[in-house]
């Protein structure tokens, strides 16, 4: 029969300030296990989610720059809402009391949203070549 060689494992130490200690010490008690359990469990948790964790701030910076951006190109456009609004009803004010000058404002107000829309998808697709610069290095 081949005696089985004990296997050696490491130990690591630390020290915590004391009110750490105790909420080692209440949860290894909640959880019915050492101490030395619960602190081996955290560091083989930590090592296994170690890049989650470290994405974390990473994610949260970029959801909040995201956001202020979005506050601002929002209160932009509502700002632009309200002068194109007005200046569209100036000019239809303005307008003779016929037909063909309605007919004539409503083929300017559709050629202006065209010419929009386009510029509009030309712009969506270049901020969105910007934005793979921006988060694909993360």
């Amino acid at each position: 029969m081949t005696k089985k060689k004990r296997e050696y494992n490491p130990r690591v130490e630390t020290r915590l300030a004391k009110a750490d200690f105790q909420r080692l010490d209440d949860l290894a008690n909640l959880e019915g296990v050492s101490k030395s359990q619960v602190v081996r469990d955290a560091v083989l948790w930590y090592m296994e989610h170690k890049d989650e964790v470290r994405a974390k701030p990473r994610e949260a910076e970029i959801a909040k720059a995201i956001g202020e951006m979005t506050n601002r190109v929002c209160a932009m456009l509502a700002r632009q809402g309200a002068t194109i609004g007005t200046l569209y009803e100036l000019t239809w004010r303005g307008l003779p009391d016929n037909e063909e000058a309605r007919k004539s404002f409503h083929s300017a107000v559709h050629a202006a949203k065209q010419r929009m829309r386009g510029q509009l998808e030309k712009d969506e697709k270049a901020l969105a070549e910007k934005m793979k610069d921006i988060v694909a290095p993360w």
